[in-house]
């Protein structure tokens, strides 16, 4: 079952007479219980695809369905079925941790709230924070509450856009395995943004990354990084000649090089034995060697540079 279907998306903002087209077009669908991952710079068109989901923002054209309704049509009965986290979503500065979700506790009916508020502050670790003002909270507290909201109604659909940011490498981590646990739990639908690419890679099913408004390739993880093609080697080695040399007859992109030491992008095609026993034939003792396969971070580059089009197979 198809659970977000966005289709041909569009959206331009206007501003003193210029026009700015933050969507050109926009596809993609998630299926129900996946977790599917918005990839891109800042100003790559993540935030006004989640607003237009979210019913903040309405779109030029094109559709976006939530669970088979509109979200324009049906705003009311999709709102109540889903919810949205943002490093930038309002918390009442004046009211206390657990005041704030109380509000959004009652604004989404949610039955026994208390429990439900006591459970989501244990998993966030901020127990000890409950009857605090948001106002005297650091970035990374704020976050944590800001996460909690979001899962306080048990949304089947839930839109989280940037949601780790402030947080410390260890609480990313916790939050990263919570909403994982929390999705294979209750089959929650989440599209995620953000601009992490290890974090995307780490957590989703799907990913779509985006580029000036439109979406570029789309694919499982391992499916995109398959469109960088070529992985990245680092060799230490000692012989009679540079090392560049010795490999010179291979299909090498040398990113640096010295006498003993060489950095470079193999084609897939390159396997390792190849290269090995060419350094043994020209007498080489090779110290090291790293291999590092290629990682959404290359993709996005490619793509940037317009070194990539179309989807992932």
């Amino acid at each position: 079952m198809t659970a977000v279907n966005v289709r041909n998306l569009r959206k331009t903002y206007r501003h003193r007479g210029k026009e700015y087209k933050a969507l050109k077009g926009v596809s993609f669908s998630v299926k129900k219980g996946e977790m599917y991952g918005l990839l891109g710079a800042n100003g790559a068109g993540k935030t006004t695809t989640i607003n237009i989901l979210a019913g903040l923002l309405t779109k030029d054209s094109g559709k976006a369905d939530i669970l088979g309704r509109d979200v324009e049509k049906h705003e009311e009965w999709v709102k109540d079925r889903m919810n949205v986290g943002s490093a930038y979503t309002w918390l009442t500065g004046i009211l206390t941790v657990r005041q704030n979700l109380k509000v959004y506790g009652k604004l989404y009916g949610v039955k026994d709230i208390d429990r439900k508020i006591d459970e989501l502050l244990r998993q966030f670790n901020i127990t000890n924070l409950q009857h605090t003002k948001v106002y005297r909270l650091s970035t990374g507290q704020v976050i944590r509450t800001i996460l909690c909201k979001t899962l306080i109604n048990n949304p089947p659909v839930l839109l989280l856009d940037e949601c780790t940011v402030g947080l410390d490498p260890e609480m990313a981590q916790k939050t990263r395995a919570i909403l994982k646990d929390y999705q294979k739990r209750q089959g929650t639908t989440i599209i995620f943004t953000s601009h992490n690419m290890l974090e995307v890679e780490t957590l989703c099913d799907r990913v779509g990354i985006m580029h000036n408004g439109k979406i570029m390739v789309e694919g499982t993880p391992k499916q995109i990084r398959k469109l960088a093609k070529k992985k990245t080697i680092k060799i230490d080695a000692i012989g009679p000649m540079p090392i560049a040399r010795a490999l010179g007859k291979l299909d090498l992109d040398i990113i640096y090089s010295k006498k003993d030491t060489i950095i470079f992008h193999a084609p897939e095609k390159l396997k390792l034995p190849t290269i090995i026993n060419t350094l043994v034939g020209e007498k080489f003792d090779i110290i090291d060697m790293n291999v590092r396969k290629p990682t959404l971070e290359d993709v996005f580059i490619k793509l940037s540079k317009g070194e990539i089009r179309g989807k992932a197979k």
